[in-house]
């Protein structure tokens, strides 16, 4: 049995609930309310943001006006109510005017800029110190809503953010200039100073409303965290216990299956709980893990893997067979074993090559007196070991079994023509 794969893709994005006017009880049109949804953002701020736009040269009354014209009214159900087909091409003229980014700001701008132009040239008086001004804050806005659902979505850029400061720059430079149009410079120091000092006093009185607000919300996300956890957990063990022990209550007369079936839940819960699940599935421990496994369902015999450090590749490949081998060859002929794996690391951390030690308590053997028909010990061990560049120690007596494993890395010159020395641990044993 294997646990679950948790999902490589990570978390899929938050979809932005949809333009809308908002259905309901509202003082005028639900504009304010269906755009506070949509930015996902209080509706008082959205409304006090449109007093504040309606008291600088109009701009707030005018775009009002323009998204109360041009938005559907959202039915009782929380849809559109208006042509599925227009709305389908809305979203899709939308989704492309995101996707043609700057330059679509920047025409509409020299389009804009041109209409006033010829306005002027045929003879009409164009006031440019409150058009310049308003230009700017459109194309504020602009970019700034163009930027919305890529700065909600987990793969947000630095560009981005910096995108969305330049159209809030372009936003407050604009309400400023006219603000200073139409009170003067004098005055407008006079309001700034007074607006500062007012909303330093609101964001002492709301200071412990927002921090209970953002305490609540982590403490909601916490919980749905756990919530998740618990629920994966339980799915995880109905999939794999749950139907492991209902099988064992199936096969009881059966010790054979009983114990392989209990060897091998064993193993997976052991993995599922103890693992690293960014582990890669060809790293050596991994790699011993699986294979040792693969001999206990074999053999019916149990196979314990450490491993003391990591590494991976296709060089240990042959490594990972012959390991296999010297498991099987312990299950067959002396039962349970253990299996110690080892990366060896230099001073400065670099890999020079990898130790196996596959160890057993049987009745022990004479590696110099196999007979010819063993090709286990001479080819998948010896062999296989020497063709990859490896040595192979064996080492039994009437205690057990020992099969020392070793391969150096692909960038390690073994001394002495490929002649590894004798290992002092061996020495001293």
């Amino acid at each position: 049995m294997q646990h679950p794969t948790p999902p490589q893709g990570g978390p899929a994005p938050r979809v932005r609930p949809p333009l809308l006017r908002h259905h309901g009880d509202h003082p005028v049109a639900g504009v304010c309310a269906g755009l506070a949804r949509h930015l996902e953002l209080p509706v008082a701020w959205v409304r006090l943001g449109m007093v504040v736009l309606a008291l600088t040269g109009g701009v707030g009354l005018a775009l009002y006006t323009w998204l109360w014209l041009f938005l559907p009214q959202e039915r009782a159900d929380g849809t559109a109510d208006d042509d599925p087909e227009l709305r389908r091409r809305l979203e899709t003229g939308l989704a492309r005017v995101r996707e043609v980014g700057w330059p679509a700001v920047l025409g509409a701008a020299v389009v804009c800029v041109a209409v006033l132009v010829v306005v002027q040239a045929l003879g009409a008086d164009v006031d440019w110190q409150t058009a310049a001004p308003v230009g700017i804050l459109v194309i504020g806005l602009g970019v700034a809503w163009m930027q919305a659902d890529t700065a909600a979505s987990p793969g947000r850029s630095r560009g981005t953010w910096l995108r969305i400061a330049l159209g809030t720059a372009l936003v407050l430079v604009s309400v400023l200039a006219l603000a200073v149009d139409t009170a003067g410079p004098g005055t407008l120091w006079l309001g700034l100073l007074l607006a500062v000092a007012l909303l330093a006093g609101l964001a002492l009185v709301a200071a412990p409303f927002v921090l209970g607000l953002v305490a609540r919300r982590e403490r909601e996300r916490t919980a749905l965290a756990v919530q998740t956890e618990r629920a994966e957990i339980a799915a995880h063990l109905h999939d794999s216990v749950l139907q492991s022990l209902a099988l064992i209550q199936r096969r009881a007369s059966d010790p054979e299956t009983v114990a392989r079936v209990a060897r091998a839940q064993e193993r997976e819960l052991r993995s599922y709980l103890f693992d690293d699940p960014s582990q890669a599935p060809d790293a050596l421990s991994e790699a011993l893990r699986r294979v040792a496994g693969e001999v206990e369902d074999a053999h019916g015999r149990r196979i314990e893997v450490v491993a003391v450090g990591e590494t991976e590749g296709e060089w240990l490949d042959p490594l990972v067979a012959a390991s296999r081998e010297a498991m099987a060859n312990a299950a067959r002929h002396a039962g349970d074993a253990q299996v110690y794996a080892e990366v060896l690391e230099d001073d400065q951390g670099a890999i020079e090559g990898v130790d196996v030690f596959v160890r057993d308590r049987g009745p022990g053997f004479d590696p110099d007196q196999l007979p010819a028909d063993r090709h286990g010990v001479r080819e998948s061990l010896r062999g296989r070991m020497e063709r990859a560049g490896g040595t192979v120690r064996i080492r039994s007596s009437a205690g057990g079994t020992e099969v020392h494993l070793h391969l150096d890395a692909p960038a390690v010159v073994r001394p002495e023509g490929g002649v590894r020395g004798t290992d002092p641990r061996e020495e001293g044993a």
